[in-house]
């Protein structure tokens, strides 16, 4: 199911990162991070494409019956957070490779504030920004 992303205010202040489970940060940079935008810049939507992120290997320290439940994605900076409940896990031969998670942005707000966790989280991950132009 598609939802639109929560922002909430936190109570500490951390570095910009990217949760599955809460209070585990993911170490595995995105292979990719697709960004749409509405033509008038209201709305849009972030793919986020993970391959084999660390999330994973913590499951293999964990008995079946103490698995955390992967409920989304979370953004957290600045004493905010964002959480796409939009995430598919793709397996390949019965283990785990992938992982998908998109954003809804339903307005300015929703796209200020992912911007602001990109600028941030590019600058700590070194991520870089190419831009798609259609022809």
């Amino acid at each position: 199911m598609i939802q639109n992303p929560e922002v909430q205010k936190q109570d500490i202040v951390m570095k910009p990162q990217i949760q599955f489970i809460p209070g585990l940060e993911e170490t595995t940079v995105p292979c990719q991070i697709k960004v749409t935008k509405s033509e008038n810049g209201e709305t849009g939507t972030a793919t986020f494409l993970f391959f084999e992120p660390a999330f994973f290997s913590f499951f293999l320290t964990l008995s079946f019956s103490s698995f955390p439940q992967v409920i989304g994605m979370d953004l957290l900076w600045d004493k905010r957070k964002m959480r796409s409940k939009d995430i598919k896990i793709y397996f390949k031969e019965g283990k785990p490779r992938l992982v998908r998670s998109i954003f809804i942005f339903k307005d300015s707000k929703d796209w200020f504030n992912f911007l602001n966790f990109m600028k941030k989280y590019s600058d700590e991950a070194g991520l870089s920004f190419i831009e798609f132009k259609s022809t």
